[in-house]
């Protein structure tokens, strides 16, 4: 297996990861704060991330210093997903917010590729990438959020223009950093950045037995883990397809909700399904060379 092919195992293992995370949060008590869920899981993925990259990378101090701005804005606009996400959740819903988001963030990764690096693609790519948004925009219509909101539109659109920025400031990084370094450093300063929302929601709530361990998988393994993946994806692949690949999150929380929650789907959104795998397919074929 080489390098390209293995990176694309790892971001649809790490979106798989992902799309675990509405399931979790709908076990965590009513009584959560979502953008403290957030800043939680920030903290928890940068605490983990260090611990890994310290007992794996003797020169992870060096990342810092050698390329911090890069660093910063990787983690300010990872702050930026988490926290816009959340928001435009909130606001419009489960259905609509993530729809927008997941599903605008391969088409902001295309045009930045495009018109800000100059990368050309081929028609494999451009086909997979529309499939993919088409199908993620059918199988969120057919759920039951329809809560459309002008504000909460435009919060996911910031989430999506935010993932596909870190996804591009993490590739530069990683290049020249190990996967764990450049995922420790990033995370660290997101968990920073989001720090002030704990002075205007309360955490008790967090610390209750009901939620800790909630938090600590979707800290450790939907974050940390998924996005030490993620990033070992994006040394060898371009950002847009990476992105692209990761909009398997949708397909597999349909999956678990129907498992764990005893929500029902319809025909059609099962179709959609279908057409997010040709376009995950043609993506990754434009890659696996």
């Amino acid at each position: 297996m080489n390098k390209k092919r293995l990176s694309i195992l790892t971001v649809i293992l790490a979106a798989i990861l992902w799309g675990s995370t509405g399931t979790v949060q709908a076990l965590i008590p009513e009584t959560k704060e979502p953008l403290v869920v957030g800043a939680v899981r920030l903290f928890l993925a940068a605490i983990y991330l260090f611990i890994i990259s310290i007992i794996f990378d003797k020169n992870f101090l060096f990342a810092i210093v050698r390329a911090p701005i890069l660093i910063t804005f990787s983690g300010l606009f990872m702050m930026s997903y988490n926290m816009t996400f959340f928001a435009a959740v909130l606001i419009s819903g489960v259905g609509v917010g993530t729809a927008i988001t997941i599903g605008s963030a391969p088409i902001w990764a295309l045009l930045f590729e495009f018109f800000i690096l100059k990368s050309k693609h081929g028609l494999n790519k451009l086909i997979g990438v529309t499939f993919a948004v088409i199908g993620i925009g059918i199988l969120m219509q057919f759920s039951d959020y329809n809560n459309w909101s002008s504000l909460g539109v435009f919060l996911a659109l910031l989430s999506g223009l935010s993932y596909a920025l870190y996804s591009l400031f993490t590739a530069k990084i990683v290049k020249k950093f190990s996967h764990h370094n450049t995922s420790a450093w990033t995370f660290l300063i997101a968990a920073i950045l989001s720090g002030p929302i704990f002075i205007f929601y309360p955490l008790s709530w967090a610390l209750s037995n009901d939620a800790i361990f909630y938090l600590v998988f979707l800290g450790i393994f939907a974050t940390g883990i998924a996005y030490s993946l993620f990033t070992f994806g994006l040394k060898y692949l371009r950002p847009s397809t990476a992105v692209t690949l990761s909009v398997i999150e949708p397909i597999t929380a349909v999956i678990l909700s129907v498992i764990f929650l005893g929500e029902v789907f319809s025909i059609t959104q099962y179709l959609a399904v279908l057409v997010i795998i040709l376009g995950l397919f043609l993506s990754s074929k434009s890659e696996a060379v």
